[in-house]
């Protein structure tokens, strides 16, 4: 089974994240700090990382660039979640695979779940 890391610290939305994935057939790990995100990410090699936007003092789109920069980790699509406007070019700047807009559907995340893992080859 093929496993999503959720990084974010609103207990609701891992919580609504975790119900969504879990359905869609995928186990799924859930961190609520991005302090020891890198670390994380090593260790449990997600087929994909989801972060939300704001992660207290830091962003997704740092989190997202020191993920992808990386040569241990840089085959880990990043799909960035926020309710921001004009996130989308920040995002991909730091290497994120895709940003989805909060509140999101099933459906697009399921979307963006599977293309990622097509795009990677996971």
């Amino acid at each position: 089974m093929k496993k999503i890391l959720v990084n974010s610290t609103d207990e609701n939305l891992l919580s609504l994240l975790r119900s969504q994935v879990t359905a869609l057939g995928f186990e799924i790990s859930t961190i609520d700090t991005n302090q020891h995100l890198a670390e994380q990410v090593k260790l449990e090699k997600p087929a994909v990382l989801i972060i939300d936007f704001l992660l207290g003092d830091d962003n997704a789109a740092a989190v997202c660039h020191q993920i992808t920069a990386s040569p241990d980790t840089s085959d880990i699509p990043v799909v960035i979640l926020s309710d921001m406007p004009g996130i989308e070019q920040t995002a991909a700047k730091a290497g994120s695979f895709a940003v989805i807009k909060k509140p999101m559907s099933v459906e697009l995340l399921a979307e963006n779940i599977m293309a990622a893992l097509l795009a990677h080859k996971v």
